[in-house]
């Protein structure tokens, strides 16, 4: 697996720090009431996370180094070559 540039590393530790606030307002909507902590707390947090995961997956893909794209094309292009 390639290893992270800088900018992708700031969209993970972005995307974790998200994740822990969507997790705590989420756990805070929930104990407003009792009765219904889990159903809350599955409507609010499963959709923010999913959403957060997703897009920080895409942002991952599109800050990608130039130099990885060339050599994947150039790897891609000398396996078919025969």
């Amino acid at each position: 697996m390639n290893e992270l540039n800088a900018r992708q590393k700031w969209v993970v530790v972005l995307m974790d720090l998200m994740l822990l606030a969507e997790i705590c307002l989420s756990v805070y909507m929930g104990q407003q009431n009792p009765a219904e902590l889990t159903a809350v707390f599955l409507k609010t947090f499963v959709p923010a996370a999913a959403l957060t995961v997703i897009s920080a997956r895409i942002a991952i893909r599109f800050l990608r180094a130039p130099e990885a794209e060339q050599s994947k094309e150039a790897a891609a292009g000398a396996g078919t070559s025969r």
